[in-house]
């Protein structure tokens, strides 16, 4: 982290301990299918990444042969392992694809981050846990049909395993450590009552209290670890008397008394970082090692509530209602204590399935508390019953405690995703807040959490006016909250891609609105982004401090000692010319996705979007429905459909086209790149031209079944893309994309000559197969390709 920019700055140790205190940065990783590589390939990247590491740090040529040697073995396994899945992979394999990745690099830089920030940052006392872990794999059911309570609780049981594995390793080492002797220096009374419940009478052990004290700790994790996931023990190697631990707070309270006792007797030094590293990550990541996010679309949540109601004592006709009757009626069922399911209701599968989802949900908070699960992300939020419907399901499991003053035990996250939305976004947010209700259901502290989407606000408005729509309703829904009295926590639905949001996610936090980060920050890690910055230990450790730093940054902005002034007046200054920007460049965009008549079936013959839906990516389907519209398409593919044929649209279409019409002088832009916003706005949208190259897109362009109106269509994207480019430069006054990232540059000009050739050879294979040919080495093939594409990509989804 760049602490000495807050030394430098004059914060003191207490102004640095208030805002860690309150400071939460926390990657969620999901499994949306843009990772096309298989685990085991994966696997063997990694390995062949962290050996080169170690070449380089080899200390002489001995160590040197023996890891050439390692990377032969290494490469050798590689060309011979299969590239390509057989089957789609299930959500189980997602989840174990997730622990494994957690296991092997992101809990060791964890450890390493913890050790490296304790001695780093100027602090009094305990250092907080800014860094939380969170997931969505087995809890995101958004037209998600293979998820369900089965694979929620399969979820916790794996990460549960591998949090366990970890804890027991750990006391290992500190069993190593602690070889402190009574004798020499004494101990704490709760310390020595601790050691008196130890069974082991080791004859070594009887003068080493800490020792006992870490061996009947241990037994009380087996014990806990065999309750949790149904294992049998051993009883002649397990002390029976040592009782599970009721909860992970237990467990640090036990690390607590070994810690107490050697600050107290003069042996604070031995504490050690083992101790205090172990104690951060057992408050941060408990038992459950991964809060998990439940997500489901609003839609579902309507029809489900209006069952409930139906075949409740009320046969309540919900659908039938307006939006203010349906808000009445739901907060009057949180007023009540009453639940609506019944023992003999005839629910739909739906409905049945959703309430099964909810009692799993329940039963995992009773055993791994509250804080198991991140929030309830809310899809297609749109109003404030959206906000409602959720937590009246939630009720039917006992997660929300009815009443004058209802509670409910997860947060609720409304997810705004479409431009309408998001631009709705603070008026839903003034009435929900607005009801005295939900100061009582968000419990204590006061932070309302609003989830804004990337992708969806791309598909429908595209780039530069998804990018503008999402910080303007950052700080418009900030001033709402702030009126309100409770604080916001922003969670942002980036993917890896440009198009979804994707970029450098250091200068992305940065350039949030001024008091919209305020030390609390959620950001999605999706896909392929997963291996790329947590693939291996070195990766993970600069990623999560790289993302640490960020919001310490962003939260005490006179600690920025990088990149262009955040200047509140710039904004106030540029904002009117965003706005018409924005305006003009919608209406380009709309005007050539979704107003032109021939598009769709270009969009649907020029990329491999079909294609690609059926390959076995991820578990996920490729669409809500099978209508093929660009409407019900997911934002995934739509995106990786235009990454795979180099066109990378949805990157950069229609801001040339709004500059070229509002007459902007160039002299304007080049002031406005001062300022944070559009300054990442324009690096993102030149990283995203560097990538495209119309050349290959014109060879997928001839696969169209009408070749006039094809070549029109085309015509008019290169024609912008060429405006869009000449423009970039103007405003970089650079000859060249990229002229000030020589290095990103260097990579993507490295992997064009096989990018291309790639490129090619897909265009000939999706001809041959769209001509009839679908012998199974044709599908082979194409899969490999739209592998080979993805991985030079690097972020394509």
């Amino acid at each position: 982290m760049r602490w000495n920019s807050a030394r430098k700055e004059g914060l003191d140790r207490t102004e640095i301990d208030t805002i860690l205190g309150d400071m939460l940065a926390s990657p969620v990783f999901t499994a949306h299918p843009t990772e096309m590589r298989r685990a085991s390939v994966v696997e063997r990247e990694t390995e062949i990444a962290n050996l080169l590491q170690a070449y380089e740090k080899a200390a002489n040529p001995s160590e040197k042969r023996q890891i050439e040697d390692d990377l032969y073995r290494e490469v050798a396994l590689l060309w011979n392992t299969r590239l390509n899945r057989p089957e789609r992979i299930t959500v189980q394999d997602e989840i174990n694809n997730l622990v494994s990745a957690v296991q092997r690099s992101v809990l060791p830089a964890l450890v390493t981050l913890y050790s490296e920030w304790g001695r780093d940052i100027p602090h009094d006392g305990a250092l907080p846990n800014v860094l939380k872990l969170g997931s969505w794999i087995g809890g995101d059911r958004d037209g998600h049909p293979h998820v369900d309570e089965i694979t929620l609780n399969y979820a916790f049981k794996e990460q549960a395993r591998v949090a366990f594995a970890f804890y027991a390793g750990q006391m290992d080492k500190l069993d190593t450590e602690l070889t402190v002797s009574d004798e020499v220096t004494p101990v704490s009374d709760a310390l020595q009552e601790l050691a008196r419940k130890s069974l082991n009478t080791d004859i070594h052990r009887v003068d080493e209290p800490y020792r006992r004290t870490i061996a009947h700790i241990k037994q009380r994790l087996a014990r806990t670890r065999a309750q949790i996931l149904g294992e049998t023990q051993n009883s002649r190697a397990t002390d029976t008397s040592a009782l599970a631990y009721e909860s992970s707070k237990a467990f640090v309270r036990d690390l607590r008394v070994i810690r107490d006792s050697l600050a107290s007797h003069g042996g604070r030094r031995l504490i050690g970082t083992t101790l205090k590293t172990l104690m951060r990550i057992a408050r941060s990541c408990g038992f459950h090692l991964l809060s998990l996010d439940l997500r489901q679309n609003s839609d579902v949540h309507e029809r489900v509530i209006a069952e409930l109601f139906t075949q409740s004592s009320e046969l309540v006709d919900y659908l039938g209602m307006s939006e203010s009757e349906r808000c009445s009626l739901l907060y009057a069922e949180l007023a009540n204590d009453r639940i609506l399911r019944w023992e003999f209701g005839k629910y739909s599968d739906e409905t049945r399935r959703e309430l099964r989802i909810v009692d799993a949900a329940a039963e995992i908070v009773k055993i791994f508390g509250p804080e198991a699960f991140g929030a309830y992300v809310i899809s297609k939020a749109a109003s404030v019953s959206d906000i409602l419907e959720p937590l009246v399901l939630l009720k039917q499991a006992g997660l929300v405690r009815g009443g004058p003053q209802p509670h409910c035990m997860l947060k609720i996250s409304p997810l705004f995703e479409t431009i309408g939305d998001l631009e709705a976004a603070p008026e839903i947010m003034k009435k929900w807040l607005g009801n005295f209700a939900v100061r009582s259901l968000m419990g204590r502290p006061a932070i309302q959490e609003v989830m804004l989407g990337y992708s969806d606000s791309n598909k429908d408005g595209g780039y530069t006016s998804s990018r503008w729509s999402l910080h303007k309703a950052s700080k418009a829904v900030k001033a709402v909250c702030d009126k309100a009295g409770v604080s916001l926590r922003l969670f942002h639905g980036r993917g890896g891609s440009v198009g979804r949001g994707g970029g450098p996610a250091f200068a992305a936090i940065l350039a949030q609105p001024k008091g919209t980060v305020g030390g609390q920050i959620r950001v999605t890690e999706q896909g392929e982004m997963i291996a790329r910055k947590f693939g291996n230990i070195v990766t993970a450790h600069k990623t999560l401090d790289s993302f640490a730093a960020a919001t310490f940054l962003a939260t005490v902005p006179k600690c920025r000692d990088h990149g262009p002034s955040h200047d509140a007046k710039l904004e106030e200054q540029f904002a009117p010319i965003m706005d018409q920007i924005n305006t003009v460049s919608f209406e380009a965009y709309r005007g050539l996705v979704y107003d032109d008549p021939y598009f769709l079936d270009f969009f649907h013959t020029v990329t491999p979007v079909d294609e690609v839906s059926h390959l076995k990516i991820g578990s996920r389907p490729a669409s809500r429905t099978a209508s093929g519209k660009i409407e019900d398409l997911r934002a995934i593919p739509w995106v990786f459909a235009w990454s795979q044929t180099r066109f990378m649209l949805p990157g950069w279409y229609g801001f040339a086209a709004a500059v070229r019409e509002l007459k902007i002088e160039d002299s304007v832009l080049q002031a406005m790149i001062q300022w944070d916003f559009f300054e990442v706005f324009i690096a993102n949208m030149e990283m995203a031209l560097a990538k495209a190259d119309m050349e290959i897109a014109r060879q997928y362009a001839d696969l169209a079944g009408e070749p006039e109106e094809a070549n029109r269509i085309y015509a008019k994207i290169k024609s912008e893309f060429d405006d869009t480019v000449a423009l970039i430069l103007r405003i970089r006054n650079a000859p060249y994309l990229l002229s000030t990232h020589e290095r990103l540059r260097n990579q993507i000009e490295r992997a064009n000559p096989l990018l291309n050739s790639l490129n090619r050879l897909q265009v000939y294979l999706l001809g041959i197969r769209r001509h009839g040919n679908r012998h199974k080495l044709v599908q082979l093939a194409m899969q490999l390709t739209v592998n080979g594409i993805a991985s030079a990509l690097r972020n394509t989804g």
